[in-house]
């Protein structure tokens, strides 16, 4: 009788360890269909604002602070966007905000009229430079700050880098707008009327990285550093770049501002004042 208890007990104990092991996979399963699960959150709609900003226009242009709040603008304020609401940032302007980025040790960078501005601890901005025209867009790179022309009457669109020591100079020169520009690698990209170029300051050549139909002019690119994908917004579609393959996203929502934020693609419609927020995006896309 006594070999028949400890069989029990052996058999009990090796039902407790598949039990076991079959929680953890089961765990294990659960949780990586939650990481690839696709989702999608609401991060701001007209609703959600006060009747003085429903009628304000929101500037074309969004960015991530450093404390992870979106950044946005309408002109002579700036807001900041969490799950908490939407404050406001700093003071008031007081002239035209045509773009803003954060640096790389997480300064709000301003264009401000013809100025180039940042803010300080106390929310005002401060004048840093004079910019040779006005509403000229900007973009964050890895240790410099990108200014391009978008408004010119000679049509000579100029690209400049704006390094520490309040220094910029010009990188070259387009017959196009530049609407947008963003690093990945030791490249820069850039989006001028419905192609994107690949800048590289090293060798100073430009090179077509693809072109889409001449209506779709490009309103914003952003690049997921991990997975070097490069996403691409028209008005009305997202499509994303990687190893010169071109794929898809979505359609669904309008307004072609976007954010790439820790495995989630943040899209802006400025007019719509609405901004959802792709989760797990990454690992949905088929290359």
């Amino acid at each position: 009788m006594q070999y028949y208890d400890e069989k029990n007990e052996a058999m009990k104990k090796n039902i407790s360890i598949s039990l076991l092991f079959f929680c953890l996979l089961l765990t294990q399963t659960t949780m990586a269909q939650q990481k690839n699960n696709l989702r999608y959150e609401i991060m701001l709609s007209k609703n959600m604002l006060d009747a003085s900003m429903k009628n304000e226009g929101f500037v074309n242009g969004i960015d991530v602070s450093p404390d992870r709040y979106i950044t946005l603008s309408t002109g002579n304020k700036m807001y900041q966007l969490g799950w908490g609401g939407i404050k406001k940032l700093g003071l008031d302007a007081n002239g035209s905000v045509s773009s803003y980025g954060y640096t790389s040790t997480g300064i709000l960078m301003v264009v401000k009229n013809n100025s180039l501005c940042y803010m300080d601890t106390l929310g005002k901005l401060i004048q840093l430079v004079q910019l040779p025209t006005s509403d000229m867009g900007l973009a964050a790179g890895k240790e410099v700050m990108y200014l391009f022309d978008r408004n010119r009457s000679d049509k000579q669109y100029r690209l400049y880098v704006f390094a520490k020591g309040a220094k910029y100079k010009q990188l070259l020169v387009s017959p196009k707008p530049i609407t947008t520009a963003v690093e990945m690698n030791d490249s820069l990209y850039l989006a001028i009327g419905s192609g994107i170029f690949s800048f590289s300051p090293k060798s100073n050549t430009l090179n077509l990285v693809a072109g889409f139909q001449k209506e779709n002019d490009i309103k914003s690119m952003t690049v997921d550093p991990t997975n070097n994908i490069l996403y691409v917004a028209m008005r009305d579609a997202v499509y994303a770049i990687q190893n010169n393959k071109i794929v898809y996203v979505t359609g669904d929502f309008g307004g072609g501002l976007i954010k790439y934020f820790r495995d989630g693609l943040i899209i802006f419609n400025p007019e719509s004042k609405d901004i959802i927020r792709i989760v797990n995006i990454s690992g949905t896309i088929a290359f």
